[in-house]
């Protein structure tokens, strides 16, 4: 990672939020965060003069990552209402990359967010965003690296209060961290989380690709890990829900494309490729 600037994977998730399924499902602040020349294509693209044979060549040209992430944040997005319709006052963005919400999300007018991120990804974004007012009630940038730093000590040092409900967001961050780092967080979300806290968090299983064919797995995990992206933390279902568990946290809700498309504009035909990740809502009910 070059110093001040995001992850590969961070920039090819913000460009594919401002390309969205159609140009009423965009992300308009995107462009924004981006290198300019980047951001100024992406408005042209996602601008409703475009030609229309343009955003469906993207989203096919991507291997249908654009439905799949545009899929993945309107299903948050949702989870994220409803934990705050549930009496959230804070939200925690866990390796935040380039991700808006604060910016794009009336329904955080009354919420703390923590973003929470490794510190050179962060200084980029801070300065991008220095000019825009939030529509959060306040916006407060953690500085963490999830391999090193303990983030129950960062996020008190920032004024996170572990006696409130949170909401947690942890997107397309696992699949890259080794076990024993999800399982340190875990820990941390679990210990700084009230009763009714919400955890909305993504994950890859094992089976990365949706064909059987020798060799492919193994191809994939090779192609992340020559972007700089290794894959070290996927997990089924049922030993995310075991983690959740030792920490107080009890999964609630597990879906992916196919549910997603259901009430949100995508096709999840398309995204197969991406399939192995999926959604976790979890909610804090006791102490570990």
């Amino acid at each position: 990672m070059r110093e001040g600037w995001p992850s590969l994977t961070a920039v090819a998730v913000a460009v594919a939020r401002g390309i969205g399924t159609d140009s009423d499902h965009v992300d308009p602040i995107a462009p924004d965060l981006l290198p300019p020349p980047l951001g100024r294509a992406l408005r042209w693209v996602a601008a409703a003069h475009a030609p229309p044979a343009v955003r469906t060549a993207l989203r096919v040209a991507t291997l249908g990552m654009v439905d799949h992430v545009s899929l993945r944040r309107a299903a948050i997005d949702e989870a994220l209402e409803q934990a705050i319709a549930a009496g959230a006052t804070q939200l925690v963005v866990l390796g935040a990359g380039l991700d808006a919400r604060p910016w794009r999300l009336a329904t955080l007018r009354g919420v703390t967010v923590f973003e929470v991120d490794h510190p050179a990804t962060q200084r980029g974004k801070q300065r991008r965003v220095a000019q825009r007012p939030a529509l959060a009630a306040d916006v407060r940038f953690v500085a963490v690296d999830f391999e090193r730093d303990a983030l129950a000590e960062r996020l008190a040092s920032s004024g996170h209060d572990p006696t409130v409900r949170t909401a947690w967001i942890w997107e397309g961050v696992t699949p890259y961290l080794h076990p024993a780092a999800i399982e340190a967080t875990l820990a941390d979300v679990g210990d700084r989380s009230a009763p009714g806290s919400r955890l909305l968090v993504t994950y890859a299983v094992p089976e990365l690709v949706p064909w059987d064919l020798p060799g492919l797995g193994a191809l994939t995990k090779a192609g992340f890990a020559a972007l700089g992206e290794s894959l070290y933390g996927a997990m089924t279902t049922e030993a995310l829900a075991e983690r959740l568990a030792a920490h107080g946290l009890v999964m609630r809700e597990d879906s992916g494309n196919a549910e997603w498309a259901v009430h949100h504009p995508g096709n999840p035909w398309l995204a197969r490729v991406f399939s192995a990740e999926r959604l976790a809502v979890a909610e804090k009910v006791h102490d570990a």
